[in-house]
């Protein structure tokens, strides 16, 4: 994509910055029971998933933005005990190790973050 077609594409605000817990997580843009996306923040970083683990394509919290390990340190989907890496996305333990989890970009400017594309589908299904 050029230059001139990233500065065209609509923008959405997705929350403020200080509405993530610093070294916490939020699920966004809910539809029916479930959040299509999640975030982590990490100080002044914010890495932004699609809430759908590759292993069975159902969303990885067990309860409303609980969506990191007990301390923190990894993304995990309770449903089958699969762990990400926060910052790539990456399963290094579980049924779908190996695989990734879609990143949805982001960019967090004067305190806001904003999603900067259209959400990918989860699992095969049509983008809404």
């Amino acid at each position: 994509m050029s230059a001139a077609e990233a500065a065209t594409q609509v923008q959405q605000v997705l929350c403020r910055l200080d509405e993530i817990p610093d070294g916490g997580s939020r699920g966004l843009l809910r539809q029916g029971l479930d959040d299509r996306v999640f975030v982590v923040r990490q100080g002044g970083e914010v890495f932004a998933w699609l809430n759908d683990c590759p292993h069975q394509h159902r969303p990885l919290e067990y309860r409303q933005d609980r969506f990191l390990s007990g301390d923190g340190s990894r993304i995990v989907c309770y449903a089958h005990g699969a762990h990400f890496d926060i910052r790539s996305g990456h399963c290094f333990a579980g049924p779908c190790e190996g695989e990734h989890l879609v990143r949805v970009p982001t960019q967090v400017k004067d305190g806001v973050v904003w999603l900067l594309s259209d959400v990918p589908a989860a699992g095969g299904r049509e983008r809404i």
